[in-house]
């Protein structure tokens, strides 16, 4: 027996439920071991449940479990709204970075509403970051790139209980954090191989030639100035243009840098997939602790991680699970429940890890 977490839009009829079905406000509408009808089915949807715990056979020959054909864990016309609205605040942003390199006068009430827009589409914070990585393109530009990490960069100042016009102000930096490649070779910037010493030295040079871009600018604040010339600092030094330390950094330039690497690390390459969330969380964990800032980053991960607890995941040995506790020591091996039994992955030497999310 295999379990599932499966879109409500995808349930078929003679589906086994594997626990009670809640609706928000506690009342039971399906009990478990309900064996679905239509009728079930229609009373999910008009309940807004979107997601079921369903029980899948595995096959007594071969003892394979043969799961449903699942392309998403995520309803599907909701992933289409939101992939139309993304692409269109690409767009917007596309056109105010072309007007901002023009020296155009640009309305910033009009700036922070793009990312602001798609934000309000959602009641959990965790549910943005979840589809815009459904939606993300295969070549991720500097104007998608740039809607990522404004996007991302609400979500953790909204973690860090920032006041909405906190929040408005870091999504304005994201959306101009990388301005300056615009003055950049796109042959350098699309380069589909390792970039030269000579090549990334140029690379490097948008951030001053960013803030050179909205240093003028009268409607924003110096923060947001900084952290597109910023975003790139470590707290250890170790960053540029400035090699600036700890405080050294605007908080907004420190958020921003963990949205830029989380989006770098799990948007999808010419030459590979985009990384499972949970390899991402283990790759912040051991290799950039030190460099970015420690509450941004461990409030970032706490949240990232679990945003998937109750989620369906396939195991590397091919076995579904459930995330049912997130090991606060070692986030990217959450404890996991397969049937009866419970899992700690931690407790497995890295031999059975989580391979993707369902």
């Amino acid at each position: 027996m295999k379990i599932i977490n499966m879109p409500a839009t995808k349930l078929q009829p003679d589906m086994k439920i594997y626990e009670d079905v809640f609706t928000e406000p506690g009342a039971l509408i399906l009990p478990k071991d309900t064996i679905l009808d239509r009728a079930h089915i229609t009373k999910l949807l008009i309940n807004r449940i979107e997601k079921v715990k369903v029980i899948v056979e595995e096959e007594n020959e071969t003892g394979a479990g043969q799961l449903p054909n699942i392309t998403s864990a995520y309803d599907n016309q909701k992933i289409a709204s939101f992939r139309k609205k993304y692409s269109q605040k690409v767009e917007e942003i596309t056109q105010v970075i072309k007007q901002i390199g023009r020296g155009a006068t640009i309305n910033m009430n009009y700036v922070k509403s793009i990312s602001r827009q798609l934000v309000d589409e959602f009641r959990s914070m965790n549910d943005i970051v979840n589809y815009m990585n459904l939606v993300k393109p295969m070549n991720d530009l500097t104007y998608s790139h740039s809607l990522n990490v404004s996007l991302i960069g609400m979500v953790i100042a909204k973690w860090l209980s920032f006041n909405p016009q906190q929040m408005d102000e870091v999504a304005i930096a994201g959306l101009l954090h990388d301005i300056g490649k615009t003055k950049i070779s796109d042959k350098i910037l699309e380069k589909p191989g390792k970039l030269t010493a000579e090549e990334y030295e140029e690379v490097k040079k948008h951030a001053i030639l960013g803030y050179m871009m909205v240093e003028n600018l009268t409607d924003i604040s110096s923060d947001i100035k900084y952290s597109v010339l910023m975003h790139h600092e470590r707290i250890d030094g170790s960053g540029y243009p400035t090699n600036a330390k700890e405080n050294q950094i605007p908080l907004y330039a420190r958020i921003i840098a963990v949205a830029d690497i989380y989006d770098a690390m799990t948007s999808r390459r010419s030459y590979r997939d985009s990384m499972c969330p949970f390899d991402v969380i283990k790759e912040f964990e051991m290799e950039t602790f030190g460099k970015l800032d420690t509450l941004v980053l461990s409030v970032f991960l706490k949240n990232i991680a679990n945003s998937y607890l109750g989620d369906f995941v396939e195991l590397s040995n091919g076995e579904i699970a459930e995330i049912v506790f997130i090991n606060p020591n070692r986030v990217w091996q959450p404890i996991v429940r397969s049937g009866s039994h419970f899992i700690d992955l931690s407790q497995r030497n890295e031999k059975l890890y989580i391979k993707q999310i369902i």
